[in-house]
């Protein structure tokens, strides 16, 4: 297989023009007046076109940047998906960074095209089932809107989707050497001490903590979720590294993301953290240390752990009666735990039956903050087969990068971003984790990086293996194979 290099055509100085002047546009766009914002919409989209066309590289640093670090904009949602669609209740939310990864793989697959690079596209474990799974949302949503369940909103949802996956593909077919695996994840890490500091920014406001530019209305939980990631990703790194200085380094900033991460008071993200830690001690090679360190946070935790987190922990069994709520094994559950539990019910026995195979369609039914009746609902038992199918694949894909790369830097990488998505699968029992953009944007560029990085081995391998064959005079052996 011949290998894809990024051209850029045009000077470096050009380059630094063009991305300086699409964040300006953004940052104008968030503070500018209703009027004028369309005109700097469309100016940011051409402006990061023009980047994408250019640089891959680039393109990629923006979006990272921009994950968690961009505006939104809102819209009425019984205006453009009816009453009775998902998202009814809370409106329709786009951030630019939506559109900015539309833009970013339209114009990719166009360059792709142009260069007449389209059948370059590396095979890996998940290629079959995220094909299926994003047919089955296809399939599901298609004939939820010509039954009427489903507004032309769903179809951006799927867009979505296919977004996500568009963007692994970008990463594993156009990096070809580890310092470029190093620069993106040094870029993910500055973004990351950004948003911690300024999450941090806000614990004095009394309010829960959640991802910047929000708006009034914050999603502490999805930020949570990034953080629980994040954290594990460091705490990997920390584990595997071996110069003892930057060790200090990756425990501050674990310390760093440990702050909001417990600010945001996200009961569904301190279950994702706490099993995380459980994956950690299973699968690192470093027991005692994790065993020593949770101990050490146990002994403290009574000393240190504000008041409002213990508090909001124990709403879930103290909320005064209200109606709403449910029991559970002789204790009286909180309304929002109450309503998680009960969109299985409603899934089961009221959607399910009505559509068993391919669902209501995506956005078609009641909105549910719990990933896994979500997808049933909306895509039925074949959907649901095919998103855990899917999931299966990156676990396991996951535990071979971690297996097999000799690199100590991506062998703790692996580590953090295999017991982070561990964590993530807990987390989506209250939210709808694989849907949101600023968990799955992260989450498909670290998958992409080390898949990445364990093509490039494989490649080193076989050619380490084809030099000393020629040596020899023997066969060449083979590598192992993602």
């Amino acid at each position: 297989m011949r290998s894809l290099t990024i051209r850029v055509h045009v000077p470096p100085a050009v380059l630094l023009t063009l991305v300086s002047t699409t964040l300006l546009l953004l940052a104008a766009y968030a503070i500018a007046p209703e009027p004028m914002r369309l005109g700097l919409l469309v100016s940011a989209s051409l402006m990061v076109a023009l980047v994408a066309f250019t640089s891959v590289e680039l393109t990629l640093y923006l979006l990272i940047l921009s994950t968690l670090l961009s505006p939104e904009l809102q819209f009425g949602g019984d205006a453009i998906t009816g009453a009775d669609t998902a998202t009814s209740s809370r409106g329709v939310t786009l951030r630019l960074d939506d559109l900015q990864l539309t833009v970013i793989c339209l114009t990719w697959m166009f360059r792709m095209a142009v260069y007449k690079e389209l059948g370059a596209v590396r095979n890996t474990p998940i290629n079959q089932p995220i094909a299926w799974y994003f047919l089955i949302t296809v399939l599901a949503t298609v004939a939820g809107f010509y039954s009427g369940r489903v507004g032309l909103y769903g179809f951006f949802f799927v867009l979505k989707y296919l977004e996500y996956f568009v963007l692994f593909y970008m990463i594993i077919n156009q990096i070809h050497d580890k310092e470029a695996i190093h620069r993106y994840m040094n870029v993910m890490l500055f973004t990351c001490v950004v948003v911690c500091l300024l999450g941090i920014a806000q614990i004095p406001g009394g309010e829960r903590v959640s991802a910047p530019f929000e708006g009034e209305m914050g999603e502490p939980n999805s930020f949570g979720g990034y953080l629980v990631l994040m954290f594990s990703v460091v705490m990997g790194m920390f584990l595997y590294e071996v110069d003892s200085a930057k060790r200090w380094y990756w425990g501050a900033l674990l310390m760093l993301i440990l702050i909001p991460l417990a600010f945001t008071e996200s009961r569904t993200s301190y279950l994702a953290f706490l099993m995380m830690i459980v994956l950690f001690i299973i699968f690192s090679d470093h027991k005692r240390l994790l065993v020593g360190l949770c101990l050490a946070a146990l002994s403290l935790a009574p000393f240190i752990v504000p008041k409002n987190i213990v508090d909001r922990v124990m709403f879930t069994f103290e909320q005064p009666e209200e109606a709403g709520q449910i029991a559970l094994a002789g204790a009286r559950i909180d309304t929002s735990t109450s309503e998680r539990l009960e969109a299985w019910v409603k899934v089961i026995t009221i959607d399910l039956p009505r559509h068993p195979l391919l669902g209501v369609g995506v956005t078609g039914g009641r909105f549910m903050d719990a990933q896994y009746p979500r997808v049933l609902s909306e895509t039925g038992i074949i959907g649901l087969i095919m998103f855990l199918w899917w999931v299966r694949r990156m676990w396991v894909l996951l535990k071979i990068c971690h297996r097999h790369l000799s690199d100590e830097r991506m062998r703790g990488m692996s580590l953090g971003v295999l017991c982070g998505f561990g964590g993530l699968l807990f987390h989506a029992l209250g939210s709808n984790t694989f849907i949101i953009v600023r968990i799955m944007e992260p989450l498909m560029i670290l998958l992409g990086l080390l898949v990445a990085a364990l093509l490039i081995q494989e490649q080193d391998q076989e050619r380490e293996a084809e030099s000393e064959a020629q040596t020899k005079g023997d066969e060449p052996v083979d590598a192992v194979r993602v």
